[in-house]
Formats: structure tokens, sequence, C-alpha cells
């Protein structure tokens, strides 16, 4: 796979992303214009409010993204995020930066394009393919506790998954990893566009430094290859960045989110 065409797939793989969490909680609001995706948030957290152009063909300037944003989530009464990819919206991050708005990150996108060596778990721990709703709230359960590391609250992350069965869909594929029988960490691989992207990846405080988190995103990115993916993605926070390119993952673009209100 060449680098344009990882970009392309990357992209809508991202993209798919944000359409399949928007499904999880009922009162979350999406709209899509052209080549922009807005997704209003079940609550006011800006990081769950955000705008992100889709697709190669962009049709929008940064002033009308911007423009239209502001009205989508003004209406809302919501501060949003605006999540640019660095590969293809260099006009959008120019404005950004011209506008003094607050990077709160700068996401690397990552790459792999085979299957990992499979890895024994540590003592106490099993890892189990999320099947049903009881194990969707466990997978929650443990989203809410780990992002609050990455400043995301607590009611916040339980928030998302608040419809488990629209969860349990078969272009998911998600484990939980126990750790004396309790929750621990978490990752899903979502399939599309013939690739898959990791997404969710998180380890409660009490379990961390186990390696269960590179467990669960070795075991689903190998999952995702099995179904047919020819690659898998993932956007890596500060944390986990080390232990992907550990892995084996490769860097191949960034995306940077920049917080702006709506007024």
């Amino acid at each position: 796979m060449n680098q344009d065409e990882l970009l392309q797939l990357a992209d809508l793989n991202l993209a798919e992303s944000h359409r399949e969490i928007s499904r999880w909680n009922p009162n979350t609001d999406m709209a899509e214009q052209g080549d922009i995706l807005f997704v209003c948030g079940a609550n006011t957290f800006p990081a769950v409010n955000f705008v992100i152009r889709v697709g190669r063909q962009l049709k929008s300037s940064p002033d009308k993204l911007i423009a239209q944003a502001k009205e989508f989530f003004g209406k809302r009464k919501r501060s949003f995020t605006i999540i640019v990819r660095t590969h293809i919206d260099k006009d959008l991050l120019d404005q950004c930066e011209e506008l003094k708005l607050y990077q709160i990150s700068n996401l690397p996108g990552m790459f792999i394009e085979g299957m990992l060596e499979d890895r024994p778990l540590p003592d106490g721990a099993t890892l189990r393919h999320v099947t049903d709703e009881a194990m969707v709230n466990d997978f929650a359960e443990v989203v809410a506790l780990s992002y609050t590391a990455l400043g995301l609250p607590e009611t916040v992350g339980r928030s998302v998954f608040s419809a488990p069965n629209a969860f349990l869909v078969p272009h998911l594929y998600a484990v939980v990893a126990y750790r004396d029988n309790k929750p621990a960490s978490c990752a899903l691989a979502l399939m599309s566009h013939g690739i898959a992207g990791i997404y969710y990846v998180g380890t409660v405080e009490a379990a961390r430094g186990m390696g269960l988190a590179e467990h669960c995103t070795r075991t689903v990115g190998n999952a995702a290859f099995k179904l047919g993916a020819r690659c898998v993605i993932l956007q890596a926070s500060l944390y986990g960045e080390p232990v992907y390119k550990r892995m084996g993952y490769k860097e191949f673009t960034r995306y940077p989110w920049f917080v702006c209100p709506s007024r």
C-alpha cells in the first residue's frame, strides 16, 4: 500500500469512526454538509463536540468551515474542537494558528501492515471478546476510569456508551482485559474501507505497567487482519505512542486538535 492510498483509507476510517461512535448515544447530534462532519456530543465537554473535514475533495474554505461550525455549535451553546489532518488540511491548520486557537493535542496517525506475534498474558489476567451488554458496560467502565488521565471526565467517558446494543455490531471487534475478574483494560477495532482502525485503548490506573493495553491492541489488530484488513491504523495518545512504536507501528501523519469558542 503506497502512502497516498494509506492516507485516503485512514481518513475514511477515521471519519467512519466518528459516525459510528455517534450512534452509541442517542443524545449525540451528527450532521454532514459537503465535506464537513459535525458531531455534537451528549454534554458540553469540547472534545466530544467537534468538526472535521472528510474526504479528499476539499470544498470548504477554512473561513467557511469555522463559520458553519460556530453556527452549528452556537445553536447548541457549545464550544468545540477543530480536528485537522496535516497531510491535506494545511490551509485549515494555518487558519487555526493565525486565529491563535488553543491546541490541545497533536496526535500521531500510526499504522502497521501485518499481524503481531501473540504473547502470554500476565498472571491473574484474562482477555475476552465483547459479545454482550454486560461486557459493553465493562468496556465503558475502563474508558471512563482510564481516560481521566487524558483530561476526559468520568461522566463524559461513560456517556459515550449509553446505547450498548449499538456497540454490538459485526464490523466492530472489541476486547476487555480483566485482572482478578475486574475490567482493567480495553481496545476495539473498527472495520471499514478494507482496513481497520483501533480506538478506545485504555487501562485503569491500578492495572497500569502490566502491558494489558498492548495485549488488547495486539488482539484487536490481529483479529482485524484475520477479518481481511489490509492494514491497521490508530491515532496515538501521548502515553500510547511509545508503546505502539515498540510494537512496530509507524507514524504516517498528524492530527492537531484546536479548541474554538462558538461565539
